[in-house]
Order: structure tokens, then sequence, then C-alpha cells
């Protein structure tokens, strides 16, 4: 009598047969076992949003915020370059006062609905109506905004302004959220690349927006507030962290580059200018043999190898050379001690000891600042220069600054887009508080080049004038300029298609993924 198994007797493989079939149907299933890419990434801050109202945003953080969140008519490419987002091209001078655009079809909000020059009117019309808004001084000029058909727009300003381009920068918000008393984050409706999904006081969420133009292939974004220093350097080795942009000291970053295998440094020019302030008011500082002794005794090149870990390179003018109004013409930045000294001499300030004057220097209490100011104060030492360093919290700082009392002050300029920006920091309309000319520096000939410059709408034209301002500033120096720093992240190794921005923003999330 035939033995008959069990698996035979219900028609099952043999043992044999069955660890074949198994061993065979793993060779083919590993493949699809594999991890695949991960589709959230983690960014570490060193604070807090202040706004998610893009008109209330002019913090740092709120303004990477808001690129993601919200779209908005111009924006900004990798160099700091404007270029149009929401609108089909570049916005038309139909006359010095009048400029028109036309708004790109299909933009929704993250709601589905669709982005309407009536919803572009209202989100502008607020900030020149409203005072309040944070963002609205650059609206000041601004006489009506019309919502024209077929999704075209028209601005007519006061007075000629070819800078106003670079203000429609602004997020566009949806026609009733701006009826309603406030923003709530929990109900915005955006058209960025992401929309939010939560808000906590340590952690912000962003989801991706299903109705965006340009649909991210990360599905979400969390931005974790990291405060220490030394936190963020161990959750970028942990894993944790993707990104730390510009979060890091230098020191450490020299460490984490030979020893993180998993991690990657990425570097690019920044719209960032560091300088040397003086007080014009002031007696001693005031006078330009002093001003001229002090450019020259700043051996810019040591601090930035030094102190800067070489991510810098010497300045001669606000503008870095990657902007098209940078001046070539403008002498090269000279090191030379000797030469200073000379000029202190024969304006009949000697030595007495080792000593020809004393003189403040303020600055933040940041650590990188700090160690600026004291090599600035170690060079200025050998010509004879004595100086003080005062650091102070920034509140005080900036206070002391407005109401001039200081000699010098060390600040960087930071995201700046068009040489209007010498106007603002140098007319003499822009004393403080009306503007940013904190040293209190007035030329006449320089006043009417500003006005100028900001009129013209003709590249070529406003060019010619910007290098000539460029010129007036390096002569007189209210300002000693001294280096662009470099913007810098510490990135996953694995994380593809993210290039950093001259001015910090994070955009190229859009488009960036995990291989």
């Amino acid at each position: 009598m035939r033995h008959i198994t069990f698996q035979h007797a219900f028609r099952l493989p043999s043992p044999w047969s069955l660890l074949a079939t198994l061993i065979c149907a793993s060779t083919f299933v590993t493949p699809r076992l594999s991890s695949a890419p991960k589709t959230t990434l983690s960014i570490a801050f060193e604070d807090n949003i202040r706004s998610f109202d893009p008109r209330q945003s002019v913090d740092a953080n709120s303004q990477y915020i808001e690129d993601l969140v919200h779209c908005s008519l111009m924006g900004f490419d990798p160099d700091g370059k404007a270029i149009p987002i929401a609108l089909e091209a570049d916005p038309t001078w139909v006359s010095p006062k009048i400029l028109e655009m036309q708004l790109r079809k299909n933009l929704k909000f993250s709601d589905g609905t669709a982005v309407r020059a009536e919803d572009v009117a209202a989100t502008y019309n607020s900030l020149v109506k409203n005072k309040e808004l944070r963002r609205s001084s650059a609206f000041e000029g601004v006489e009506k905004i019309e919502s024209l058909s077929d999704g075209r727009l028209r601005f007519t300003l006061k007075r000629p302004d070819a800078s106003f381009p670079t203000n429609l920068v602004v997020g566009i918000l949806k026609e009733d959220e701006i009826k309603a008393a406030g923003i709530d984050p929990s109900t915005l409706k955006g058209c960025g690349s992401y929309k939010l999904k939560s808000t906590g006081i340590n952690e912000i969420i962003l989801e991706s927006n299903s109705f965006s133009s340009i649909l991210p292939k990360l599905s979400l974004i969390a931005i974790k507030i990291v405060r220490n220093e030394k936190t963020r350097y161990a959750k970028l080795r942990a894993g944790e962290i993707d990104i730390v942009q510009n979060g890091i000291s230098r020191d450490t970053l020299r460490t984490l580059e030979r020893r993180n295998p998993n991690l990657k440094v990425l570097k690019r020019p920044s719209l960032k200018t560091t300088y040397v302030g003086f007080n014009m008011k002031d007696s001693l500082v005031s006078n330009p043999a002093i001003r001229e002794a002090i450019s020259l005794a700043i051996n810019r090149q040591e601090i930035i190898n030094i102190i800067l870990n070489g991510m810098a390179v010497p300045a001669r003018t606000i503008l870095p050379p990657t902007s098209a109004y940078f001046s070539e013409k403008l002498p090269k930045e000279t090191y030379d001690p000797q030469n200073a000294e000379r000029i202190l001499d024969k304006a009949g300030f000697v030595k007495k000891d080792k000593f020809r004057f004393e003189v403040s220097l303020k600055t933040t209490t940041d650590v990188t600042r700090i160690s600026v100011a004291k090599a600035i104060a170690s060079q200025l030492k050998r010509i004879g220069i004595k100086v003080i360093v005062e650091p102070m919290e920034w509140g005080r700082f900036k206070l002391d600054i407005d109401q001039g009392r200081v000699q010098l002050w060390t600040l960087t300029w930071v995201g700046f887009k068009d040489p209007d920006i010498y106007r603002y920091a140098f007319a003499t309309e822009n004393f403080p508080p009306n503007g940013a000319n904190r040293g209190w520096y007035s030329n006449p000939t320089l006043d009417t080049l500003l006005e100028s410059g900001r009129e013209k709408n003709d590249f070529s034209d406003r060019k010619k004038i910007y290098d000539q301002i460029q010129d007036i500033v390096e002569h007189d120096k209210p300002y000693i300029f001294l280096w662009h720093e470099e913007n810098f992240a510490v990135v996953n190794k694995d994380l593809a298609g993210f290039d950093l921005y001259a001015d910090g923003r994070y955009s190229a999330l859009q488009h960036s993924y995990f291989q």
C-alpha cells in the first residue's frame, strides 16, 4: 500500500519544494522590500516665525515660510534677480509712473479656488491703506491699484520709482481673508507649493499643496525651532535634521566637513555686506582723514581667513560683485597701515605715548561679531588708535545707533536686491526714524543722484548713475565696506535638487527630493 503524505492528500507541495519556492520567491521579492526614499524633510530654524500674514513678514524666517506657502507677483532667482512668479512676464512700464502686468492663468489657492486679479488688488490695497501693516512702507508711493479685465493689473505711482517691482514679493491672500478681522494660520489659504498643516511653539509642519502649479516631491516639511547651536549640530549628526542654513559656527563647520560623511556642505555668495559705520555728528570720526586711515588699517583678508573660515570676499561697495549695478571702476580694497599712519600724522593726530586717540566700537552680542570687532580693534591698535569694543544686546544696540549714541559700529546689510538701497542708507531724507541713514551722512550731490537713480527705468541710464553714486560713497567713506559673506548650509547627503539662494530663501525645496 502506497504511503500517502499529508501534503499529497491535500495537494500541498512537499517541504523541499516549498523551501525551494520560498527561496526562489525571496529572490524576486527582495528588491521591493528595500526602503523607499523618504518624503519628509526637517529643517532647523534658530527662532520661531513671527507672522504667517505675508503683509507682516519682515523677519527672515517669516519670509522663508512665505516663500513656500504663498505665491507672489514677483520673486527672486538664486542670485537675487527679480523674476515673475504669479505673472506671465515681467511687469511693463507704460509710463514713468504706471506699471501694468498680466496674472498667470490657472493659479489656485490651497482650497482649489482660482487666484484672481481682485485678490491681488485687495492684498496690495490693504498695504497701501493700512499703515499699521509692517510692510506698508514699501507701498507709500502707490496712488492706486486697479484690477483690469482678463487678469490684468495696473499700479499707478505718485512718483517714478524704478525699484518698485522688487516690492511685489508680498504673498497673495484671498480677498475674503483680507476682509476678516485677522489672519488665522489654521485656515490660511495660500497659493504656494506648500500649505500649513500645523503650527506650534517648537515645530511647524508644512504639507504639499495639491493645487499648486509646482507639485513638490517632498510631501511634508517639518520646521523645528532649535535655538541652541550645539543642539542643532547634534541633531544634524544624528540624522534628526536634514538642513541647517547659516546656523552653526564656522569652526564647527570645518570639523563637520571632515568627520561626517552623511552630510554635505553647500556654499554660495550671498546678499550680505558687513561694514563699519561712522557717526558723522561725532567731532572725531567725522574727520575724513580718520576714516581714510581706518580703512587702510583694516586687513579684511586676514579677518576673513581667521574668523570667517575664508567664507567671504572683500567688499568695495554695498553691492556684491554679482549685482548688475556693481561698479568695476572702484579701486580694490587696500591694506596699507604705513600710509594710514602718515595720513594721521599729517592730520595732526600724532601718538602720545602709545595712542593717538580713543574710539568706541559697538557691536552685537553674537560671538562671531564680537570676534570681528576685537580683530578690528587689534589692527587699529597697530597704527595707534585705541578701540573700546562694546558688545550690546540687539535692542539697545540698534536704539543707540538710531539715536546717535555711537562713534563706530559694525553691522551687516542683508537681502537687498536693488541699488536703491543706497538711497535708504545714505540719503539726507532718510535720517532715523525715516530711514536707515544711521551715520547722519549728508551730501547734496549724492541726494540728487539718488533721486535720479530711483526714477530712471532704463538699465543703461541707471547703471551710469549708480556708478557715480558708488564713486562718491567710496570717496566720502560714511561706511567702510568690509566683506560679502557666503551663505552655507549643512545638508543630508541624500538630498538632491536643493540649491542655496543668495538671500537665504528655501525656494529650491519645491524641486528637492531624497535619492
